[in-house]
């Protein structure tokens, strides 16, 4: 394990800065000065599909961050095959959140 010491560092430092851009994503937006999508649109279900595909957004942030941290710091704790399982199980969350957000946006288009 020692020669995969660099490679966990990485891992952890990737999951924490994602986890701190979904926890931080409006703050971010604003100091960059990009209005977020529900604020753009006027349409109200337009508006209120971009606030669900945002908070969406987050939330795979959030699993994502995650899974690299598991990847990062769970060889501390689980076994190579423990940590393995449960950070696959996250990501694949986080694949299922990606399809939840093409489906609002597919159902909202639809309801044009």
């Amino acid at each position: 394990m020692p020669n995969n010491h660099p490679i966990m560092i990485l891992y952890s430092l990737i999951g924490i800065l994602i986890i701190l851009a979904a926890l931080l994503n409006k703050q971010l937006l604003r100091w960059i000065g990009i209005k977020s999508m529900s604020e753009v649109f006027t349409n109200p279900k337009f508006q209120r599909s971009a606030r669900i595909t945002e908070k969406l957004a987050q939330l795979f942030l959030g699993f994502l961050g995650a899974g690299f941290l598991v990847q990062g710091v769970g060889t501390q704790f689980l076994s190579s095959e423990g940590t393995y399982i449960v950070s696959i199980t996250i990501l694949g969350l986080s694949g299922l959140i990606i399809l939840a957000m093409f489906g609002v946006v597919l159902v909202n288009w639809k309801a044009k």
